[in-house]
């Protein structure tokens, strides 16, 4: 009595490097061999889904190119965000926002985002939705650049422009994190911790973070190491190799074939 199917969600193959996958190269990668190099298993999420769309394409994991794009999208333009900003509040204002957002306009144009940004989600074109967020990560960090919390906070006459200078920004900033959520709902959660916020859902894009105290500031994400990737692999060319078995010497076989069965 169930209705057919409407559609059936699939991907197309993973490539690595350009290649089909090959133990011989080390690019038959597999999950332990990733998270024993202490690799994020987010920064995979991530550039999987900046590469799947809703069609049948296949992708392609080029390992470079993952360094690239997680160290440039997710270190330098997300996380620099709060890592540049909530300093000050913690420094200058005990942990506490603003009364208010200063620059509106900017906020709200995060906020009217919402709606296409859940749409390409639901189209399962991933791709287009984390190139509209990161296109957002860019403007809040020209933001920061242009307002240079850094220099206000050496002028004690700016101390309230710094505070909500650096209150924009984390509000930007959690919009961001909103929106890449169910890409990255570990970070999420440890935003949402230093936040001191509840867990997130998508409606909060409505609300503005405001008037509240949020924890102090630790590192959300490191940058990958090149080496890590390296050893890992090698460690899939060693691993995955196929083993060789010695020859089973005559003396040896005639005693193993004149033992008698084990009991049950």
């Amino acid at each position: 009595g169930h209705r057919l199917p409407t559609a059936v969600y699939a991907h197309g193959f993973l490539t690595v490097n350009g290649q089909k996958m090959s133990k011989s190269r080390g690019t038959f990668i597999t999950a332990e061999s990733y998270l024993a190099q202490k690799l994020n298993p987010e920064w995979l999420r991530y550039y999987y889904a900046a590469k799947l769309n809703g069609s049948m394409e296949d992708i392609d994991l080029n390992l470079d190119d993952f360094s690239a794009r997680v160290n440039s999208d997710l270190v330098g333009k997300l996380v620099n965000i709060a890592s540049r900003t909530a300093g000050f509040i913690h420094k200058r204002f005990d942990g506490k926002l603003a009364e208010g957002i200063a620059d509106l306009e900017l906020v709200q144009s995060f906020q009217a985002a919402a709606g296409s940004i859940a749409a390409h989600y639901e189209a399962r074109d991933y791709a287009k939705a984390l190139r509209e967020i990161m296109a957002l990560a860019d403007r809040a960090n020209e933001y920061v650049a242009i307002e240079q919390p850094w220099v206000l906070a050496k002028d004690e006459a700016a101390v309230y422009r710094l505070q909500d200078v650096c209150t924009v920004a984390l509000n930007c900033f959690r919009l961001l994190t909103l929106y890449l959520k169910p890409v990255l709902p570990k970070l999420a959660e440890q935003v949402e911790a230093f936040l001191n916020i509840k867990p997130m859902v998508w409606d909060d894009a409505e609300s503005l973070l405001t008037r509240r105290r949020i924890n102090e500031y630790a590192h959300l994400m490191t940058r990958i190491d090149p080496k890590a990737i390296e050893i890992m692999i090698e460690a899939n060319k060693q691993t995955l190799e196929t083993p060789v078995v010695a020859p089973v010497k005559h003396a040896e076989a005639q005693a193993h074939t004149a033992a008698p069965a084990a009991p049950p």
